[in-house]
């Protein structure tokens, strides 16, 4: 059984090894796009991380590691197994299992689906959180939680920490790190859920809705009908509270996710912005480059040669 290893096929060298502080970096062959980093001994406590779009019949062979890993689905669906019990998981759910415990898939994906992972020693996390270590202490050898779709932006953010190359990044790193490890200690707390945003009970709910699902076409009769308010008094309270109406709100969350993803992975331009909620190639260039000034493309040549 292989550490560190999700999949056999994958290849190295590290895509971008004359960077002294890039962390090696692989594409696992049978992958749509995405990509496996190995860091090794890191300050941080990070051991590897990735984000990876996997085409149907998709199998990740039995395996451990010496140190807690993560798994959060974003789309699709995948079924793993553990000491012989079965977990599906769905959109949101948070998939965790303990050191040196042995995991796999329990069967071929049967379409295309979308997940993180990391894998965390939480010693230096600890160290740098102590209080955290008492949620950690006795949890069970697997974590399965279908409400952690909140997840998902710590998730990004180690995401763009990996394959942002600028200052400061190892600190970057770090922060990235605790603020996952906070994140899932708060979800693990009993009664742990979404977070609650200071702000209006309705304008939080409405923003909560947006960036948990950014993918949907929210009509603002959807979102007012979700808050109990009418139409035009919530568009106005939500443009008071975050300086934008709720539909510009949506394309930014849209725009600063796609922005992530031509930074991180090889998923063509269109396949992006049709990921990430834009009806077309077309409509995603127009509103990407209203809000960064620059074209889908250009932005990732731009990001490609920094």
């Amino acid at each position: 059984m292989q550490e560190y290893v999700h999949d056999p096929q994958v290849p190295g060298p590290a895509a971008r090894a004359g960077d002294p502080g890039a962390p090696g970096v692989w594409r696992p062959a049978g992958l749509r796009a995405g990509f496996h980093a190995e860091l090794g001994e890191h300050p941080s406590g990070l051991r590897h991380a990735g984000e990876q779009w996997a085409p149907s019949r998709f199998l990740v062979r039995p395996h451990s590691h010496p140190v807690w890993e993560l798994y959060l689905q974003v789309t699709g669906v995948s079924r793993w197994q553990v000491d012989g019990q079965r977990f599906a998981l769905a959109p949101g759910h948070l998939f965790g299992v303990a050191p040196r415990v042995a995991h796999q898939m329990a069967e071929e994906s049967t379409g295309a689906h979308h997940f993180y992972f990391a894998a965390l020693d939480l010693a230096p996390a600890f160290a740098r959180q102590p209080a955290l270590a008492r949620r950690w202490r006795d949890l069970p050898r697997v974590l399965h939680r279908a409400d952690a779709v909140t997840l998902g932006d710590p998730f990004q953010q180690l995401v763009e920490e990996l394959t942002a190359y600028r200052a400061h990044r190892h600190e970057g790193l770090t922060l990235a790190v605790d603020r996952l490890v906070l994140s899932v200690s708060r979800l693990l707390a009993p009664g742990g859920t979404a977070p609650r945003l200071a702000a209006h009970p309705a304008v939080a709910r409405v923003r909560a809705l947006i960036e948990r699902d950014y993918q949907h076409n929210w009509t603002l009769g959807e979102l007012s009908g979700a808050v109990g308010l009418a139409p035009t008094y919530l568009a106005g309270l939500f443009a008071r509270e975050l300086g934008v109406p709720p539909h510009r709100y949506l394309n930014q969350c849209r725009v600063r996710r796609a922005a992530q993803l031509l930074r991180a992975s090889d998923v063509p331009v269109t396949a992006i912005g049709i990921e990430v909620g834009f009806g077309s190639g077309q409509h995603f260039a127009r509103v990407f480059r209203q809000v960064t000034g620059v074209s889908p493309r250009e932005y990732r040549t731009r990001e490609s040669h920094e």
